[in-house]
């Protein structure tokens, strides 16, 4: 009888910690929250308020608080379950935004709900065409990728496995005076000049090389995270390169690490698709890919503030020209005497332009 009292014993003991721990188990449960923009049938943009309902639940325990993030950090906090409230948008980037509220009861315990937003740029963008100066020779045999002036010489980057390579053409005579072919496994694309080296970006198998820009002797290679290279440009500190996509990336030029990108927005959506890059006047000019095209981005908004609708530029030039053509790629700026220089892949062409504001 002692024993079964025992054995009786520790049976309730045992049942009375299993009980006590299934309903400490269930105390530990998370809060519960939810966030919706209450204006979610418009496009977003910059200047616009966009309303927000927070709705939080608490299953065990005290509520404390709900508290509101945008893009990390902390804009609002409330001690109600639901309530309202609004996002001014007047200092924000365009692109995606994310919000996250956070739920959290008084034993510490959170919960997290996430959504994000498109902001679109709040400026029609100024239109322009194009008047040509001049027009010169052009190999109808460069896939051309990047073009870039330094003092007196325009420098070029071509693409195409087996075929890529760097020219350096002299603008007083437009005469190749000296030219660099890459391994065939490479196809060539963007290219910059910053303090005395020149930068070079290829296609699908991330990697950059930076050369002596007198000798283009190979002084380092990098690797970038980016699937594609497009687009490579300066702004006198930090390479900027394209991928393709709509965003635009900003590059230590001595530990290639990634500073900074920025998301392309004009008043409708984004843009995408973003290839060759010059940094001209404290702007990015940029060519979209398959267009005529040639848009102006602020880099620091991310907005597109001008096109540049360059049609027809190349008709006239192709009456005897049997070869293929592609597509308008290569924008150049001679710092030194305010010029503007354009071409394409595999065009016979580099023509001056002068914009032409359309009224």
């Amino acid at each position: 009888m002692r024993k079964l009292s025992i054995y009786f014993l520790f049976f309730l003991f045992t049942a009375f910690i299993l009980f006590n721990c299934a309903q400490s188990s269930q105390g530990t449960r998370k809060p519960v929250t939810s966030i919706s923009i209450i204006n979610r049938n418009k496009d977003f943009k910059v200047g616009d308020n966009l309303s927000l309902s927070i709705r939080s639940k608490i299953k065990d325990g005290i509520f404390s608080n709900t508290e509101i993030y945008l893009d990390g950090n902390s804009i609002y906090r409330s001690d109600k379950t639901e309530f309202q409230c609004e996002i001014q948008t007047s200092k924000l980037k365009v692109g995606t935004h994310y919000l996250k509220a956070v739920a959290t009861n008084t034993g510490g315990l959170s919960g997290e709900n996430f959504k994000e937003f498109l902001l679109l740029s709040d400026i029609v963008p100024k239109k322009f065409n194009y008047k040509v100066v001049k027009s010169f020779p052009h190999s109808i045999d460069h896939f051309t990728e990047g073009i870039e002036i330094r003092n007196g010489f325009l420098y070029e980057g071509t693409g195409q496995e087996g075929s890529s390579a760097i020219y350096k053409t002299d603008l007083a005579t437009w005469k190749t005076v000296k030219e660099f072919k890459l391994d065939e496994q490479y196809f060539g694309e963007g290219i910059t000049i910053l303090n005395g080296k020149l930068y070079q970006l290829t296609y699908k198998t991330q990697i950059g090389f930076v050369r002596d820009l007198n000798t283009f002797e190979l002084l380092k290679s990098w690797y970038f995270k980016n699937s594609q290279g497009w687009g490579l440009t300066n702004d006198g500190n930090y390479l900027i390169m394209s991928d393709g996509t709509e965003f635009i990336y900003y590059i230590d030029p001595e530990t290639f690490k990634e500073i900074k990108k920025i998301q392309i927005c004009n008043n409708v959506g984004t843009v995408s698709n973003i290839n060759e890059l010059e940094f001209i006047n404290g702007e990015i000019w940029a060519n979209i890919w398959t267009t005529d095209k040639i848009v102006k981005i602020d880099p620091v908004s991310g907005k597109i503030i001008a096109e540049i609708d360059l049609s027809g530029l190349l008709s006239s030039n192709l009456i005897n020209q049997k070869s293929p053509v592609d597509v308008l790629n290569g924008i150049a700026y001679d710092h030194d005497k305010n010029k503007i220089y354009v071409t394409g892949k595999l065009w016979p062409k580099i023509f001056e332009i002068e914009l032409v504001k359309i009224k």
